[in-house]
């Protein structure tokens, strides 16, 4: 593969030939000027040698410049600035070469600034000219991509998921559906798609103020035939979330409010406690209450075999959700990244490329399953209609490399050409190098659906032993308690020891 490094833009040859025709014509119009005779020519002088020697040494510091890695109309000041250096740095290089080669025949100093002035106009000057005859001539400037205007799907080619929204949409008709973290990647995409399959009822929680307030002023654009309703609340809250069921009684919750930083929560367990696996516990009490028909858990590929304080709390809220016994059925969707949601590794790279790199990858061999929002959307969608396990996922191949990943955002958003690093930064504390979709003692089954697997295996754990030991958990809350928390956290016996 040719090191993007020494790629030159096609037209380069062309440039090279132009550049030096200028070096050439600054030559002998400065000759001339210290002359004062305008029929002098270098050969008559015996300074061709002198000629040769500072056309190729202007040559060789303007390639080391990276001139010819731009076309002229996309320059920009500091392409134009490390160019005009390099014709400086020539010219006294230019004259001891001249010297240590052909001593006797040095040009006039005079000779040699004005012949750098010249240059430095000319080559410059011409670049500057063709860049403003092209914005002249009105022709539009391609729209540089970023991550709005580039597709998920040329990022990730894979056939679009199907599923069978007549179904869905008359499973719905007449319910009240509730999402939590109706405002975050995956809820605000969620709530899009179930608008417009038409529930009687939506209602929409966020603790977060200016994403429900988004989110609303997105979907009231949107046609919806039954009721709309926003709610600021923190899921945590149980007051908060009880005032909100006993108002509505939703029929269907979707449960996508969680914390899902890695590294953060690494150092913050009792928060991801609290929001990842209390808040779970929360909902799935006031379902049973309230005689919802559905509750769908959001839980991702980290909680299978768990490395991260965030794996760890999701598989507790998925052990929680196997022990419901009540008629309401409680499913849980798990999947792996979704490209493009909020502090996921798309903006972070888009960010590291448009400040010009490096781009940094973790780890070499590090690989993570990934979906698009529509396709997570779809996989949360047709569960509704799905019975067969309590838990699904969608067959998602093969893992990505991240390395592959980064090399293809570079490919789409690198639009001055410039080169951009690849660095390693080392695996994150609770990073592992692969990602599993399911465990050694889930089985993997068919569904209905071709591209969806159920994952049976048995409850591990039942509702009492889970309420005791998360009460223990909850003991240990306090800075002088966090490590003793933290491995408790990931104690698959649901061992109960002292702090």
């Amino acid at each position: 593969m040719t090191d993007s490094r020494f790629r030159f833009q096609p037209s380069a040859i062309l440039l090279v030939i132009a550049d030096a025709l200028i070096v050439y014509a600054s030559f002998i119009g400065a000759l001339k000027i210290r002359l004062g005779d305008w029929h002098a020519w270098p050969s008559d002088l015996g300074l061709v040698p002198a000629l040769i020697i500072t056309t190729i040494t202007y040559l060789v510091a303007l390639g080391l410049s990276r001139i010819y890695h731009h076309r002229p109309d996309t320059m920009h000041l500091e392409a134009f600035i490390k160019a005009g250096a390099s014709m400086v740095l020539a010219w006294p290089i230019s004259l001891t070469l001249t010297y240590l080669v052909v001593p006797t025949q040095i040009p006039a100093r005079s000779v040699t600034a004005a012949l750098c002035v010249f240059s430095i106009v000319g080559i410059l000057g011409t670049r500057a000219l063709l860049r403003f005859i092209k914005e002249y001539r009105g022709k539009p400037e391609p729209v540089p991509a970023t991550l709005e205007t580039i597709s998920f799907d040329d990022i990730l080619p894979r056939t679009p998921i199907t599923i069978d929204e007549a179904s869905i949409q008359d499973y719905l008709a007449g319910r009240t559906v509730l999402v939590t973290g109706a405002g975050g990647s995956i809820g605000s995409e969620l709530c899009k798609r179930l608008l417009r399959l038409q529930p009687f009822r939506l209602i929409l929680v966020d603790v977060s103020e200016y994403n429900l307030y988004q989110l609303e002023n997105a979907l009231r654009k949107q046609l919806f035939a039954g009721e709309l309703e926003f709610r600021i609340g923190d899921v945590r809250d149980s007051d908060i979330m009880d005032t909100i069921f006993s108002a509505f009684r939703p029929d269907i919750v979707f449960h996508a409010a969680a914390y899902k930083h890695v590294p953060l929560l690494e150092r913050h367990p009792v928060e991801a406690f609290r929001n990842n696996t209390l808040s779970t516990v929360s909902l799935v009490r006031l379902c049973e209450e309230y005689d919802a028909e559905q509750f769908v858990l959001i839980s991702t590929d980290k909680a299978v075999e768990p490395s991260s304080v965030l794996g760890a709390t999701k598989r507790l809220a998925e052990w929680y959700v196997r022990s419901v016994n009540a008629d309401m059925k409680c499913k849980t969707v798990r999947f792996g990244n979704v490209l493009g949601s909020h502090g996921s590794v798309i903006p972070f790279f888009a960010d590291q490329i448009n400040a010009g790199g490096p781009v940094t990858v973790t780890h070499k061999d590090m690989r993570r399953f990934f979906m698009t929002a529509d396709e997570a959307c779809s996989l949360i969608l047709q569960t509704l209609l799905l019975e067969s396990a309590p838990v699904y996922t969608i067959d998602m191949g093969e893992p990505v490399l991240i390395e592959d990943l980064a090399k293809r955002l570079i490919g789409m958003l690198n639009e001055s050409n410039r080169p951009i690093e690849i660095g390693y930064s080392g695996i994150r504390p609770g990073e592992k190098i692969n990602e599993s979709l399911w465990s050694d003692d889930e089985t993997p089954v068919a569904t209905t659906h071709a591209e969806i697997l159920g994952l049976t295996s048995s409850a591990p754990f039942s509702r009492p032993e889970l309420d005791t030991y998360f009460s223990h958990l909850a003991s240990l809350y306090g800075h002088n308690k966090a490590a003793t928390l933290r491995r408790a956290l990931f104690d698959d016996k649901l061992t109960i020891v002292e702090a």
